[in-house]
């Protein structure tokens, strides 16, 4: 894999669970990106440390808000 493709993958990763509510994550997040994108451990840990930083920087706590 390129090192281009690999970083498209780790930020397609990181999009989705932005974008997932973790009640609609069936798996623990490193296996489901890993089944979902093929993503070693140490890619998937770099996609949950991207969206985790871009939702801090958006000051947005988390996608899992109760009260949204």
């Amino acid at each position: 894999m390129t090192p281009e493709r690999e970083i498209e993958l780790i930020m397609t990763a990181a999009g989705w669970l932005r974008s997932t509510p973790k009640a609609q994550r069936p798996k623990p997040s490193i296996v489901e990106l890993h089944e979902r994108y093929g993503l070693r451990a140490s890619q998937a840990i770099l996609a949950i440390r991207y969206a985790t930083e871009f939702d801090h920087q958006q000051g947005v706590a988390s996608n899992d808000d109760p009260k949204s």
